[in-house]
């Protein structure tokens, strides 16, 4: 799971919202796509955590 163009994109569209403060209408839309991308990888990580542990540490099953 390569999420090093997904940072890099997101890094460029903050940096370049960070630049344009006048613009209102779309920031907002901007900066609720850049949260959902962010909950998104999140919870990619915490399910390629637990997958690996789950190989790794097999739960005894009642």
């Amino acid at each position: 799971m390569n999420l090093r163009p997904l940072t890099v994109l997101l890094a460029a569209r903050w940096e370049r919202l960070r630049k344009n403060r006048g613009d209102a209408g779309q920031t907002s839309a901007e900066l609720a796509l850049i949260a959902g991308v962010v909950i998104a990888i999140a919870i990619a990580v915490v399910a390629a955590i637990k997958t690996f542990t789950d190989a790794k540490i097999p739960l005894i099953g009642a």
